[in-house]
């Protein structure tokens, strides 16, 4: 027997969280979405995991490539959350300032981290596709986080120096 899906929901959303940005390319192609299941997984060799849903386009992308950027946003990029959350279909990168990392997928300026990373493993689990992935690049500055609770982007005033 399992919980509701309602309760569910209501349960998890007392959960704080980090948003981020998790990018791909594919054929030239950029994807982003924006996702809020993103954990370390082991510094030594370093993992980190996102969940992914099997209907979303950015799906595709990384089972196709092999690999994917998460991109941990700062308190002032809730635009870019809202931007990827699945609003805009096409052209999400027209615009917008942003590099490649050393697997070709995106890195968005401003982001409080990246974590450039080849896909070790893929595991589904009920909609979703747990990703692994080795970091093969990543870099973090100073700010303070983006983050999430409640249904709400929030700014949980912690800041890194």
């Amino acid at each position: 027997m399992s919980a509701d899906a309602a309760a569910f929901r209501r349960a998890m959303r007392h959960y704080p969280t980090g948003v981020t940005v998790v990018t791909s390319l594919h054929e030239g192609e950029r994807r982003g979405m924006t996702a809020t299941a993103f954990a370390s997984v082991s510094a030594e060799p370093p993992l980190v995991l996102v969940c992914v849903n099997r209907e979303a386009r950015s799906y595709l992308y990384i089972a196709a490539t092999g690999f994917f950027c998460v991109n941990l946003l700062a308190h002032d990029q809730r635009a870019l959350a809202l931007r990827f959350s699945g609003g805009m279909r096409d052209e999400q990168f027209a615009g917008l300032a942003h590099s490649s990392g050393e697997t070709g997928a995106p890195i968005l300026d401003g982001a409080l981290a990246y974590f450039d990373c080849r896909v070790v493993s893929e595991t589904h689990a009920g909609s979703h596709s747990v990703f692994i992935g080795r970091v093969v690049d990543c870099d973090g500055r100073a700010g303070s986080p983006l983050g999430y609770f409640d249904g709400a982007f929030q700014d949980f005033g912690v800041r890194a120096e």
